[in-house]
């Protein structure tokens, strides 16, 4: 009647042992790196493509994005593409306040992530929590 958690490591490779995420990450890192590399060595101008006054740590908010992007791509549960979700919500929110798009700020515009959050977990709580196994082991 008790139940039992895996062992740490055995649910952390479980959990992060998906090759799809890890191609999807690597040929984004790649990508981006070889972007920023060619700029560097002024073989390519991103200032002629996003303006001389860009501030680069504006899009950092994007990785997260970008991380629920993947996790949306490679995923193997509801659980997995609405917590991606999520992530490209935050992502998105943070980079549109840092660029005060569509006049959003941190001050105004706040409980949107309350908003998302809570309709994350609304929807995990319709489809489930995919922890069927866990079910069973404390049924038994």
């Amino acid at each position: 009647m008790r139940f039992q958690h895996p062992h740490p490591r055995e649910h952390s490779a479980r959990h992060h042992d998906n090759p799809r995420r890890r191609l999807l990450w690597g040929a984004s890192l790649v990508a981006l790196g070889t972007v920023f590399l060619l700029d560097r060595l002024a073989v390519l101008d991103l200032t002629q493509y996003l303006g001389s006054q860009t501030r680069w740590w504006h899009f950092l908010p994007l990785l997260i994005a970008l991380g629920g992007i993947i996790s949306v791509v490679s995923a193997q549960s509801v659980r997995h593409v609405l917590k991606g979700l999520g992530d490209v919500a935050l992502g998105v929110w943070i980079f549109a306040c840092l660029e005060n798009l569509w006049d959003l700020t941190f001050s105004n515009s706040w409980p949107i992530v309350l908003i998302v959050f809570g309709l994350q977990m609304l929807l995990r709580g319709w489809f489930g929590t995919d922890n069927n196994t866990a079910s069973k082991e404390v049924a038994q």
